[in-house]
């Protein structure tokens, strides 16, 4: 798991199976307790919200809300973006956020 190592990234979107995942990650990576509106937010977000998944084992996400704007443009909200800090540096990362364009 070296820095310059090409490594698997999965990305999956997060869904009322798996948002347990999304809960138990933030726990563990920001100093706040997240409300329920948030995981409605990003649950609502569809594919702008994101779980990473290196060799089948959850370690980031990316959860994103929409926010309607004038003239109906939808913009991207990005709430959080966290990685777990043993698979932080391995320069796949920016391909959640890829994937949330």
């Amino acid at each position: 798991m070296g820095a310059g190592r090409q490594v698997s990234i999965s990305l999956d979107a997060v869904r009322d199976k798996n948002v347990m995942q999304l809960k138990k990650l933030n726990i563990a990576l920001f100093p706040v307790c997240y409300n329920d509106k948030y995981y409605v937010d990003a649950l609502a977000s569809g594919d702008f919200t994101k779980l990473a998944y290196y060799s089948d084992i959850c370690v980031g996400a990316i959860a994103c809300r929409l926010e309607k704007k004038e003239h109906g443009a939808v913009h991207v909200y990005i709430m959080t973006l966290g990685v777990l800090a043993p698979y932080r540096g391995l320069g796949h990362w920016y391909k959640a956020v890829e994937s949330c364009s």
